[in-house]
């Protein structure tokens, strides 16, 4: 697949209920954490965009530029928002899904995702797999997938808006994980 057709996106919309404040806006260094997990695709020179939630719009432009702040627009919930949402406004794109709490994502991961879709042609999705989980962020979700799914679920035949479910029913290249810690969960306070 073309790495012309790759969107980047960095979840950043959650109501923040366990982590009791905005996660992309906590500071880190002296950024935020949605740009400091932006900033690690800068070696692969990706367009970019945040998605948010309304709520959101006017604390995020403070820090991105809102040109790059896509609002969640679907009926959906969860991360599936964000997702269907840049989908909607960018159908052509296949997107790499990352959420803003994945501080130790390393650039070999990064790189071995894109170097498993730019070899791909039949899968819908690209996600690294633990032993139990698909880890769904610095995940590929190509724009024939995702259009499936915005049918699925305008039709009412999307039964659950979990990214699991989404990857357990969908054609799903799922990868070997090299580095654990690229995985780190930092959603709690």
């Amino acid at each position: 697949m073309e790495i012309n057709a790759l969107l980047a996106v960095i979840l950043c919309g959650g109501a923040s209920r366990r982590m009791g404040t905005d996660k992309g806006l906590m500071p880190i260094g002296d950024t935020i954490r949605a740009k400091y997990v932006a900033n690690k695709l800068e070696p692969f020179q990706l367009p970019l965009v945040f998605s948010v939630n309304e709520k959101q719009v006017s604390d995020y432009a403070v820090h991105i530029s809102p040109d790059q702040l896509i609002t969640d627009s679907v009926d959906a919930h969860g991360p599936l928002n964000g997702l269907l949402s840049v989908h909607k406004q960018s159908p052509l794109n296949n997107l790499l899904l990352l959420s803003c709490d994945l501080l130790d994502l390393d650039e070999n991961t990064i790189t071995d995702m894109l170097e498993a879709y730019q070899a791909e042609t039949d899968h819908e999705f690209i996600v690294y797999q633990d032993v139990e989980y698909a880890q769904p962020f610095c995940g590929i979700y190509t724009s024939a997938g995702l259009a499936k799914l915005m049918e699925r679920m305008q039709t009412h035949r999307l039964h659950s808006f979990s990214l699991q479910s989404v990857l357990n029913e969908g054609n799903t290249l799922r990868l070997g994980i090299s580095n654990a810690r690229a995985f780190a969960n930092y959603n709690l306070s």
